[in-house]
């Protein structure tokens, strides 16, 4: 199964949530109606046969269907008003989801140790994975050890650690925690969790009311005499027992949910951060989990809210929501000694067919990273045969699935940036002059007319940071100027909306300033504002399609045969391969002229709303293209990594 099929399961399970939260409904509807009617039944009966209120009322039977409409329309107000005050309250994804549980945010430039173990390791992990570093908040006051992630997209992503977790666990253990909750947000777990929050806060809205009202009418009764006046106050007790006894069952009804939804989705995020890190560091922190007396546990106000969302189950409840920790510890060690004895079997074999393909050439690239065994290809038309090369279909099942060997390149990595340079990335001022600085020219005679724009527009603090980091940006390897940007993505969504607006024209200044757009610029532009603008509100909603419209499609393949092929021959080649690829007929190269990275930008724009069955045909398609020539570039990285943020499609890090 590769990303885009753990995309369209998600979706799918969004569908079946929305049965469960109608038959839940339904099931509210009929258990307060039958209440209402137990209590006007047993009413009407205390009163005289011919009194005049029993006319009014109707006739005493069970069937009452102008009753049961103004039940079934009271709940699904109640039901649908808490969803929705929930979903509101929860608008701004992540971040409200961290604060709800008493997180803080940790300061990325922080110098505290732990806090520093933490910080690195999360960024070790999004460098690899292809995303924008999430801001980490720290739960401080919660001693158990457990972790989450939580946000609408992978772009909006938190991720929430324990104080307990970072205290009690080894950097090894750490990590296998982080890449368990990166799994959750690469295979589209992170809506689903928020939704569920959402849909089952308006279940448990009718046992809350129940208990206001039994408290209301208890504190009215005792107030009252034992005059006939006190017996007024027993029907409203009941009513509101008894819509208590209806939440409670609509309190099992959400934990039966939020278990039906999670439980399976635990075993996979296990797996995939067994996969990304490939140590025993998971298992070995579900096993420290099993030997503390606070276990995993989380005290916070909401925490029974959020439980699904969890690393390990943080709350008691009848129906859980996580798989026991024994049986998630087995299938790691499972995994673990498979993998063990086929690495035996590999090295007792005489190294032949099949061989590696290196990672740099590996299904188009940065798309698949480090692909494993290579199927063989056809040959290129050219005086010598490429080196082998990993097949499409091994390119889909690569993205969204990190390797060790992915992950510790980010780290090598990271810890060649420059010091000035990568602490300037950690906070707000300096990565706006990080990102000014990756935009200028790099011979300093030629950028004048960017520094005097700069000068002029910019925060005076930021441009002199920019001035100072200028020539150390400038020698920067090619390769590590798209993971800089993604440290620096973060920081840049705590600017104010007026100095968004600011650094957004300044970015398109710099990078018009010489009156032509190289595809760095060009990419550097679309992996910011497609990240950013949701943020500061400036996303245009397109309406989604199902199917992607043929020219779009056309010109993204033609931009990318562009920026790999040396001469016609070999360009035609790719786009053929492409196209073929794709699945759809009567396509035409088009030419790379001044308008082309204008057509791509709005091209890649409708592309992003397609489906995800659409989007793993144009992805196959981008790897054949990308793969004919059996080489990789630079300009072809850097275009596949528009293409891949664009189609909220994680690039895994070339390693």
């Amino acid at each position: 199964m590769n990303f885009f099929d753990h995309q369209d399961r998600a979706r799918r399970k969004t569908g079946l949530l929305v049965w469960l939260f109608v038959l839940a409904v339904i099931g509210l509807i009929a258990g307060i109606y039958f209440l209402v009617m137990a209590l006007f039944l047993g009413g009407v009966e205390q009163l005289p046969e011919n009194s005049e209120l029993v006319t009014q009322l109707g006739p005493a039977t069970l069937w009452r269907p102008d009753v049961l409409g103004g039940v079934a329309l009271a709940v699904m107000l109640v039901v649908g008003g808490g969803s929705l005050y929930k979903t509101a309250e929860l608008a701004s994804g992540g971040e409200a989801v961290a604060r709800m549980l008493g997180g803080e945010l940790l300061p990325r430039d922080s110098i505290d140790p732990t806090h520093r173990k933490l910080l690195n390791v999360v960024e070790e992990m999004a460098i690899a994975a292809g995303l924008p570093i999430p801001p980490v908040y720290l739960l401080e006051h919660e001693r158990g050890i457990n972790a989450f992630a939580a946000g609408y997209r992978p772009e909006e992503a938190v991720i929430g650690v324990t104080r307990g977790c970072v205290d009690s666990l080894s950097r090894d253990e750490l990590q296998g925690v982080i890449a368990h909750e990166f799994s959750h947000i690469l295979n589209g777990d992170m809506r689903l969790n928020i939704r569920l929050m959402a849909i089952v806060h308006g279940i448990l809205l009718v046992g809350l009311i129940g208990y206001y009202v039994f408290r209301m009418a208890a504190a009215s009764g005792s107030r009252r005499s034992s005059s006939d006046k006190g017996n007024a106050t027993v029907p409203v007790l009941a009513l509101g027992l008894g819509l208590m006894a209806v939440g409670f069952v609509g309190t099992l009804i959400g934990n039966l949910i939020k278990a039906a939804v999670s439980r399976q989705r635990e075993f996979l995020a296990d797996a995939s951060a067994y996969q990304f890190t490939r140590s025993k560091g998971i298992a070995s922190a579900l096993a420290r989990i099993g030997s503390l007396n606070l276990g995993s546990a989380v005290k916070a106000e909401h925490a029974t809210e959020a439980s699904h969302m969890f690393f390990a189950s943080g709350v008691q409840a009848l129906f859980a929501t996580h798989p026991p920790l024994q049986e998630r510890i087995a299938r790691i060690d499972k995994a673990y000694l498979q993998a063990q004895q086929a690495e035996e079997a590999t090295t007792a074999e005489p190294v032949s067919q099949p061989r590696l393909a290196p990672a740099a050439l590996a299904g188009a690239a940065a798309f698949a990273g480090d692909a494993g065994t290579v199927a063989p290809r056809p040959a290129v038309p050219s005086p010598s045969a490429p080196p082998p090369m990993p097949s499409p279909e091994q390119a889909l099942d690569a993205i969204g699935k990190p390797t060790p060997q992915q992950l510790a390149r980010a780290h090598d990595l990271l810890e060649a940036l420059p010091p000035a340079v990568r602490e300037a990335a950690h906070e707000p001022y300096g990565a706006r002059a990080v990102v000014y600085a990756l935009l200028l020219d790099a011979d300093f005679s030629s950028c004048q007319k960017q520094f005097e724009r700069l000068a002029a527009e910019a925060d005076p603090a930021v441009y002199k940071t920019t001035l100072s980091l200028h020539n150390e940006t400038s020698t920067l390897p090619r390769e590590a100027r798209l993971p800089l940007l993604d440290i620096c993505l973060s920081p840049l969504k705590e600017l104010s909306p007026e100095q968004y607006e600011r650094f957004r024209d300044n970015v398109h200044a710099l990078a018009a300033a010489d009156n032509r757009l190289s595809l760095f610029e060009w990419t550097l532009q679309k992996v910011v504002l497609h990240v950013l603008d949701p943020h500061f509100g400036r996303s245009r909603r397109q309406r989604a399609r199902r199917r992607p419209a043929g020219e779009d499609v056309a010109i993204v393949l033609s931009a990318l045969a562009h920026a790999g092929g040396d001469g016609d021959e070999a360009i035609r080649f790719a786009f053929k391969r492409g196209v073929e690829a794709t699945g759809l007929k009567s396509l035409s190269l088009q030419p790379w002229d001044r308008a082309m990275l204008k057509r791509l930008d709005k091209s890649l724009d409708a592309l992003s709303q397609i489906s995800a069955k659409s989007k793993a045909k144009l992805v196959r398609g981008l790897a054949e293209t990308a793969s004919a020539d059996g080489t990789i570039i630079p300009r072809e990285l850097e275009l596949l990594r528009a293409v891949a943020t664009t189609l909220d499609c994680p690039m895994p890090l070339v390693a």
